[in-house]
């Protein structure tokens, strides 16, 4: 297997988008993460909604 070593890593140039376009990243992946956060929530209710049906219908408290 071929290995890159530490110091021929270390000299490969990175290229960085600006700093108004990671900001841009930043904030839609922070969009992305609180959407993330309400789907579950979602889901959540919904399950309890779903085990509380089938239990007899009484719907459980958070």
């Amino acid at each position: 297997m071929k290995t890159i070593s530490l110091g021929v890593l270390g000299d490969l140039p990175v290229v960085l988008p600006d700093l108004a376009t990671q900001q841009a990243i930043a904030d839609t992946m922070t969009q992305l993460d609180e959407h993330e956060r309400l789907l579950r929530e979602q889901l959540a209710l919904t399950r309890r909604i779903r085990r509380g049906a089938l239990d007899g219908g009484i719907i459980p408290t958070p």
